[in-house]
């Protein structure tokens, strides 16, 4: 074909800006140079992994290939060119391919043994892969909100062993400034002290608690002054992400506090690339430093016994004659009032002086979550129950991430008033906060067996026995009771029942009266036998002395045979022995599927009358299977 006039003779066009980049191979050069970064940066990320190099390491690696970007493009805009001699462009996206697919696979690779890795050591105060908890919960915490922080006990480095509630103090302090802080995620004590001493992967306690990091440090002390360190850890690589120590008068104490919960919300923004609100300053909780440090020593104190709750109420009394308006230490000596009377302690004029403690508490902090726990739990032994559930939706509004709350809410308010279903609720949400609190799990078996989910119930006493909870204390023995008869195996529920009873019952013939009822369960013909065994059981007692457990255990007793004339003679002869006392007695197995004879007696009606129910039910409806026909109600 013959040129035309106008284009011959004219000088070749200059080659176009992508023809100059195509010719000097810079795309090229540059695709393979990504494939090869991208695989170089994974390959850095898993030894890193493997072999405990910190955090550091990755990020100066990353920095130096996006360095090198610019790089390689300029080696290419003058040496790429002379390429075409030595490598073709199929050879060069053969190599780009293949290094893509080489990344990829050690990204997967990575991924995939991240979880179920080598555990790290010597990070965290604890760190063997046992699973107390005995469930198949994997280690994976990627899908914990970023914002968001477990506080361990810190440990105690003072050298003397009775210094340990100071650290324990700075720990809890750490977790009161940070729940404070908005849109950080931040576990109650209840539930990150549940792991004090059990030597636990810090993985294990940030995947049961579901936080991205954990918060340890140790304290400690000479003389006038005290040292503490805090690290943050990322839960999921075990890389520390910040750490600092501080030297200060014990004075300062509370300065600390704010100084690093200052520097873990710095840190938290930086490293998950998260806006987290600066935490404000918070108040002290007593401007006497004195009365803090005897506040720490009584909440180390208690250990459940009579003289641990003494000597607890004496250091709790000096720190308040030195502070009489320390909120904590009076919702605090309020909370052990409770516990003596509740264990049968002796103390005089007990429910008073928690009520007043626990009124002068919300005089000077409405908010207080303890001082409402109090007087929720004051009002509900009265039998106030509209008092008591305004209380606890207050405490559990003032601190939602404290499973105490929702346990005492559950099994004060909730199961008396025979709502299970939403108990069963509230008692699962303190199970999701707090997996490995033995004070939680017991509760949540005995929701399971009230149920007749006895599997699940027996499971879970299992488990509280493998959190330190002794086999015999109540409700465990009577869990292991109730699946046994459930099961027909009389013979093991004989066994378990021997435990749940007091001397008093045991010479009376409690066994063989609860083996014969056990086989009168399944057996008709032997009704008449056990029934005979339990009216003489019942006719040897003396009902004033009985404690609150034989007394629902005779009461379960008599109602499974059907004398339920005496079951009726027993309960209203307990409840005028509590009345005397300013309460009413706990009643939360008169709803178990056990007592359903019970129930639909008429006499039913009279008894619940007495227990002040009604308004309760009439505000927030009815028990479980049953229903209000004007003031009569009426149970199916």
């Amino acid at each position: 074909m013959t040129e035309s006039p106008a284009t011959q003779g004219s000088p070749p066009l200059p080659p176009t800006a992508w023809q100059r980049l195509q010719h000097h191979k810079v795309l090229q050069w540059s695709l393979a140079y990504a494939a090869a970064a991208y695989t170089v940066l994974h390959a850095t990320q898993m030894l890193a992994e493997s072999f405990e190099w910190p955090h550091l390491i990755v990020r100066v690696v990353a920095l130096i290939l996006v360095l090198g970007v610019p790089i390689v493009v300029l080696l290419a805009w003058y040496h790429g060119h002379k390429a075409q001699h030595r490598f073709s462009t199929a050879e060069l996206s053969m190599l780009t391919v293949l290094l893509l697919i080489a990344g990829t696979l050690l990204w997967a690779f990575t991924r995939s043994s991240t979880p179920g890795s080598a555990r790290r050591e010597g990070v965290s105060h604890s760190t063997a892969a046992a699973n107390p908890q005995g469930r198949s919960v994997g280690l994976q915490v990627t899908g914990a909100p970023r914002a968001s922080v477990a506080v361990v006990p810190f440990a105690n480095l003072t050298g003397e062993a009775d210094k340990e509630y100071f650290s324990d103090g700075m720990a809890e302090e750490m977790i009161n400034s940070l729940a404070h802080v908005p849109g950080l995620k931040v576990p109650a004590r209840t539930s990150s002290f549940a792991y004090k001493g059990r030597n636990t992967d810090i993985r294990r306690i940030a995947a049961d608690l579901g936080v991205a990091t954990i918060l340890e440090g140790s304290v400690r002390s000479a003389g006038t002054r005290i040292r503490v360190s805090a690290q943050l850890v990322d839960a999921m690589t075990g890389y520390h992400i910040w750490s600092e120590s501080y030297d200060r008068q014990f004075t300062d104490v509370f300065k600390i506090q704010d100084e690093i919960a200052a520097a873990i919300v710095q840190a938290l923004s930086g490293y998950f690339n998260t806006q987290v609100a600066a935490p404000a300053t918070a108040s002290a909780p007593t401007q006497d430093v004195l009365a803090y440090q005897l506040y720490l020593q009584a909440q180390a104190t208690e250990r459940g016994t009579e003289e641990s709750f003494r000597h607890a109420l004496q250091l709790l009394d000096r720190a308040l004659e030195r502070d009489p308006r320390f909120v904590r230490a009076l919702a605090r000596r309020a909370g052990i009032r409770l516990a003596m009377r509740g264990f049968g302690y002796p103390l005089p004029h007990a429910l008073e002086d928690a009520e007043r403690d626990a009124a002068a508490a919300l005089a000077i902090d409405p908010n207080s979550a303890a001082a409402n726990d109090v007087a929720g739990t004051i009002s509900a032994w009265r039998g106030q129950w509209l008092d008591a559930e305004r209380a606890f939706h207050l405490s559990i509004a003032a601190e939602p991430n404290d499973p105490t709350h929702h346990v005492n809410y559950a099994r004060l308010v909730l199961e008396p008033a025979g709502h299970f279903r939403k108990s069963a609720q509230e008692l699962r949400e303190a199970y999701r906060l707090a997996p490995a609190s033995p004070y939680v799990v017991v509760n949540y078996a005995g929701m399971d067996s009230f149920l007749g989910q006895h599997n699940e119930a027996l499971r879970l006493a299992t488990l509280a026995t493998e959190l330190g909870t002794p086999p015999t204390v109540i409700p465990l023995p009577m869990i292991r009771v109730n699946a046994a008869v459930s099961a027909g195996q009389c013979a093991q529920a004989t066994r378990d029942f021997a435990q749940t009873l007091t001397k008093q019952v045991l010479a009376a013939g409690g066994i063989d009266a609860q083996q014969l009822a056990c086989q009168a369960t399944s057996d008709p013909t032997r009704r008449p036998a056990a029934r005979t065994a339990v009216l003489m059981l019942f006719s040897k007692l003396d009902v004033a002395s009985l404690t609150s457990s034989d007394t629902l255990v005779m009461l379960e007793l008599l109602t499974r045979v059907g004398a339920l004339d005496q079951a009726y003679q027993l309960a209203n002869q307990s409840f005028n022995l509590q009345a005397r006392t300013g309460g009413i007695g706990s009643w939360n197995s008169l709803w178990t599927p056990q007592m359903r004879p019970f129930r639909t007696d008429p006499r039913f009606q009279a008894f619940v009358t007495r227990l002040k129910l009604h308004d309760y039910w009439k505000q927030y409806g009815p028990p479980d299977e049953c229903e209000l026909q004007g003031a009569t109600l009426v149970c199916h």
